[in-house]
């Protein structure tokens, strides 16, 4: 390949990386929240709330019928007895949604489940247990106490109480009740977009047919996609395009304008077919750091693009885009909703020898609290994908300290 002028190829610079710790901290001190938006609660699902949300209305909203029946007065009906029954005429059924008139004392309307209790009725006999006489009246011999098959106003959610806290990610309970007690709509924390593009003349889609003896599955994209999309994060990308500082500049700069952070991976050591920091540049982006003293995934770049968006350029071994997307890109979309910073478990851990960077290891658990045992033997090379799948968490070992914390494995953004 014939290089553009512009894009000779230098070494990277020998200035001393960040930490891990001081990386992220970069990561923070660039970002600041997205802010707010209002949404319907039809589209709230799994979203951040912004604001603690309180009922609009009682729920239930009127003393209703908790089962199919018979409205009717409990004191009519305390003395009755086999001997001595209590007989109610029937009037008119209530239904639900009806606006249901008085009772007399020694009448009965029939009534189904959720249907208002008229004035006048404090219990409902449930339909099972209802005897007709020959003249059609309702027919009781025993008593039936008051409140009986009743669901009181307001015993769910109060009006004006609070029903949801700040920064609980609504679920489908949630939207439930929101909806029953009136609130039609939300603020919520808005969602940074996020955008992707792999870099590579060696990538090739899965599955592709004819393929050269050289190529490389390109494995990061569905898998930062799908990390995405376990985050409920609008997510756009695009397949490889090769090493070329054009075609890179021209898909970041498509990518780039409908984001909030642009993420590439492939391209970001310093290798002769290794452009995206020098793309970031053309495009007048600042590079706020360019690698950081960890394996794997040392040769990450954060940047901040012109048109304000943040970047990050993520190595292309699988393991290392996966490391830099988890803890690194996870940080800033935190951020951006106005979240603290991911905080794990700290454990003990033996220091890493002398000299060794930070790790973040993959590793299986087991058992809890006293009894957590931490297994750190799975293959921790950085081509290795089947040890992910393996992994049920990460490990933060840092270099200096005999400490370590521990992390989930999925992501939290929320």
């Amino acid at each position: 390949m014939i290089l553009h002028a512009a894009f000779a190829t230098v070494p990277m610079a020998k200035a001393a990386k960040p930490g891990v710790d001081a990386a992220l901290a970069i990561i923070r001190g660039a970002i600041a929240p997205l802010g707010v938006e209002r949404v319907a609660i039809g589209d709230a699902l799994d979203r951040l709330l912004a604001a603690p949300v309180a009922a609009r209305l009682d729920v239930p909203r009127f003393d209703c019928s908790a089962m199919d029946g018979y409205a009717l007065s409990s004191a009519a009906a305390a003395h009755a007895t086999h001997a001595s029954p209590a007989c109610f005429v029937i009037v008119a059924p209530v239904h639900a949604g009806d606006t249901p008139p008085p009772l007399g004392p020694l009448q009965a309307a029939g009534i189904g489940t959720g249907a208002p209790i008229p004035a006048g009725a404090d219990a409902v006999l449930v339909i099972e247990r209802a005897v007709i006489g020959d003249e059609g009246q309702l027919v009781l011999r025993d008593p039936i106490p008051a409140g009986a098959n009743l669901r009181r106003r307001g015993e769910d959610v109060r009006a004006a109480v609070p029903l949801i806290a700040a920064d609980v990610a609504l679920d489908p309970e949630a939207i439930g009740l929101l909806a029953a007690a009136g609130v039609s709509a939300v603020d919520v924390r808005r969602q940074p977009r996020l955008a992707y593009l792999s870099t590579g003349d060696e990538l090739a889609l899965p599955g592709a047919a004819d393929l050269d003896c050289a190529a490389i599955m390109d494995s990061n994209r569905p898998m930062i996609a799908a990390m995405a999309q376990r985050a409920g994060l609008p997510f756009s990308s695009r397949h490889a395009t090769p090493d070329d500082p054009d075609a890179i500049i021209a898909a970041l700069r498509e990518l780039s304008s409908d984001a909030d952070i642009m993420i590439t991976s492939g391209g970001a050591s310093a290798g002769t077919a290794d452009f995206t920091r020098d793309a970031i540049e053309a495009l007048g982006g600042e590079v706020l750091f360019h690698g950081i003293d960890m394996r794997p995934g040392k040769p990450l770049l954060f940047a901040r693009l012109p048109g304000g968006q943040y970047f990050f350029g993520l190595p292309g071994n699988p393991i290392a885009a996966l490391v830099g997307f988890r803890f690194f890109v996870s940080a800033a979309i935190r951020a951006l909703l106005g979240l603290p910073p991911e905080a794990g478990t700290p454990v003990a851990w033996p220091r890493s020898p002398a000299g060794k960077p930070d790790l973040f290891l993959r590793v299986r658990t087991s058992g809890t609290g006293n009894d957590l045992r931490i297994d750190a033997s799975l293959d921790q090379r950085s081509h290795i994908l089947s040890s992910a799948v393996t992994a049920d968490g990460w490990l933060h070992v840092h270099a200096e300290s005999d400490s370590a914390v521990l992390f989930e494995k999925a992501m939290r953004c929320r």
